[in-house]
């Protein structure tokens, strides 16, 4: 055992360096590696380019072009407005008693004193007789006071009465005279009230359903009286709201000169139905509310509409049209040539290069399929008008062929399908 002892203890002594050495060497490995692959990599930056050629030039894009021309064009702004009865008024009861007749369909057209309802006028007829009968006893005791009157003054005149007598038929006439007064005031109320027991329509329209049936009890209360309504259609109104921003943008184009508007009695206001059927007949603005309401923000614009036919009816919801307005040197777009961007409306101008230009516009009024460009473009310009979304800024255009004339049934040609929107 002797011999295997200092032979043991040397290799435990060389084996930790042993095993450092041999990690150390994997380390220098790894490290030469990752160092060569590194600059292996940066060498191939290095590598010739391939070789690249100039892109040949677009080629023209065939469009359709429109020439901008300044002209004074008619806009017609239009509005939603809606329908109310020139006159509405509520027929209603101004006496009491029982409904005995009622003389009109309901919803039909009535003319001014027509007789709508009668009320039992039997009490009113004995109230009438009893005011006369009392006007002639009054007026019996004026003229028997009257002739006791005359008879005294002659008798005080020769002294045979005492002027206490006389005083006492002076008073008498008076009294008299003043039943004679009362009396016939009576007599007028019960007439008056008799009178009112036949009830008329005040003027020319057309009447909505009966609130009373026959047989019902009225009286002149506001909750028991009313009977029905009537509305005067003919004319008609017709009513409309007009924006603040609107009203001031038209004042600032009428003040640069850029429009021109007739006096408000001069406007004339065209309707068309909620389908869109013209009404044949024209009307008038007649009034324009003094304020703008604070909680819309708008003004009321009322125009008076006739109604000869009663095809219109109150409530009705139209469009008006308000004709007379003339825009001063326009310059009219077509709505194919405009493309919105997120920035807003823009245009292709056709430069004198002949490529295309992309322009931001201001757009005004449409009239049709046109629109009224304020500002961007400007009068003799011309601009693409269809395949917009082909089109890049500094692309060189040339005008379209024009197409052949289209018969009915005919299919669209391949130019015409390129959409400008």
């Amino acid at each position: 055992m002797s011999d295997h002892t200092p032979s043991t203890q040397n290799d435990e002594r060389r084996n930790p360096w042993y095993h450092w050495i041999v990690r150390g060497m994997v380390v220098v490995v790894l490290v030469v590696g990752a160092v060569g692959g590194y600059l292996y990599l940066q060498s191939g930056r290095h590598a010739p380019a391939p070789e690249t050629r100039p892109q040949p030039p677009a080629a023209p894009l065939e469009v359709d072009m429109v020439t901008l021309e300044s002209r004074t064009v008619p806009v017609t702004p239009r509005f939603l407005g809606q329908t109310e009865a020139s006159r509405v008024v509520e027929i209603r009861a101004r006496v009491k008693g029982f409904l005995t007749e009622r003389l009109f369909e309901e919803g039909q057209r009535v003319t001014q004193g027509e007789v709508l309802f009668r009320i039992d006028p039997q009490p009113f007829q004995v109230e009438r007789d009893s005011a006369k009968a009392g006007l002639a006893s009054a007026q019996a005791r004026l003229e028997q006071a009257k002739q006791q009157l005359t008879r005294y003054q002659e008798l005080f005149a020769r002294g045979s009465v005492a002027p206490t007598e006389l005083e006492q038929w002076q008073t008498e006439e008076r009294v008299a005279s003043a039943q004679v007064l009362q009396e016939s005031a009576r007599l007028a109320k019960a007439e008056l009230d008799l009178g009112y027991t036949t009830i008329v329509s005040p003027l020319t329209g057309v009447i909505g359903r009966a609130l009373r049936d026959v047989g019902s009890y009225v009286d002149d209360s506001a909750s028991n009286g009313l009977l029905a309504v009537v509305s005067e259609v003919d004319p008609i109104y017709a009513r409309f709201a007009v924006s603040e921003q609107e009203t001031l943008r038209w004042r600032s184009l009428r003040t640069a000169g850029r429009v021109t508007i007739p006096e408000v009695e001069a406007i004339d206001l065209a309707i068309a139905l909620a389908d869109g059927t013209p009404y044949p007949h024209h009307g008038k603005i007649k009034f324009v509310d003094v304020q703008v309401d604070p909680s819309t923000g708008t003004m009321v614009v009322r125009g008076t509409i006739p109604n000869p036919d009663d095809a219109i009816k109150p409530g009705q919801y139209v469009h008006v049209d308000v004709h007379g307005i003339q825009y001063v040197d326009a310059l009219l777009v077509p709505q194919r040539a405009i493309m919105q961007s997120p920035a807003g409306p823009i245009v292709y101008v056709v430069n004198t290069q002949g490529t295309a230009e992309r322009r931001a516009v201001t757009l005004g009024t449409w009239i049709g399929d046109d629109v009224v460009v304020e500002s961007g473009v400007r009068s003799g310009e011309r601009l693409a008008a269809n395949r917009l979304l082909q089109i890049r800024p500094g692309q060189p255009l040339v005008p379209a062929p024009p197409q052949p004339p289209q018969t009915k049934g005919s299919a669209p040609a391949a130019g015409s399908a390129q959409g400008g929107r």
